[in-house]
């Protein structure tokens, strides 16, 4: 997907971009390297690159630190990266991060690649990574767990399936788009759909009642300590 979003912005031209597989015996000289494979392969893949130097190496990799990617191919310039579903539509929240001393040509190359496919955002650590994927690269995932308990709830309302699925669908689309074109945050808007002993408030009250803001806060620690967990499991490996 991230090679598709960079042909149709015509980032790069079509015989500029190469896919190495598992399959492939030579890896083809290059300027820019990749690295969308999964982690558990990482270490093999990195095989292909010994003696590289000089280059920009990207790593789309979930839980795997820089340093430890500096280790296995150093003398290069190193770009951790946390796109999340997003970059499925080219509306990806990218955060990334570089270890060592870009050039301003080079973080320009760098912003206009995970620009392809949405938005993006420069960290300046592993941990600011870490809490990424917490944030926006499980983000989806939470969303789409709410979601889905919305859509069962339409569905005990005796809503159809397809009916409970188009409310809900268009409710988050609506939201969304509100929050993104209003310039107000999600708290003024809560405000402003959230009327005096209405049916807003006495849901939002019952949410808070039942800690549920609590309970999101600590799911979301939870995925954090997952991704420090598997970075610190990583930079161990093989070391």
């Amino acid at each position: 997907m991230i090679k598709d979003a960079l042909l149709k912005k015509h980032i790069f031209q079509k015989k500029d971009l190469f896919t190495v597989g598992h399959e492939d015996k030579k890896t083809p000289n290059a300027d820019i390297y990749l690295f969308a494979v999964k982690p558990q392969d990482f270490l093999e893949a990195s095989k292909r690159l010994k003696g590289v130097k000089g280059k920009i190496l990207i790593s789309i990799m979930a839980g795997i630190p820089t340093a430890k990617i500096a280790k296995l191919i150093p003398g290069n310039q190193i770009v951790r990266s946390m796109p999340n579903l997003g970059a499925k539509s080219c509306e990806s929240m990218t955060t990334w991060m570089t270890a060592g001393h870009p050039s301003q040509k080079e973080k320009e190359i760098i912003r206009t690649i995970f620009s392809s496919f949405g938005e993006e955002l420069e960290v300046k650590s592993d941990d600011m990574i870490n809490k990424a994927t917490a944030l926006v690269g499980s983000g989806p995932g939470f969303v789409y767990f709410i979601a889905d308990l919305l859509t069962k709830q339409a569905v005990k309302f005796r809503f159809s399936k397809n009916d409970s699925q188009k409310l809900i669908k268009q409710m988050f689309k609506g939201a969304v788009n509100t929050w993104i074109t209003s310039g107000e945050t999600a708290a003024e808007l809560q405000k402003k759909v959230t009327s005096k002993k209405g049916t807003t408030e006495a849901g939002i009250k019952s949410f808070q009642k039942n800690k549920l803001p609590h309970i999101l806060e600590k799911g979301i620690l939870t995925s954090y300590n997952r991704a420090k967990e598997l970075s610190n499991n990583f930079l161990s490996f093989n070391s």
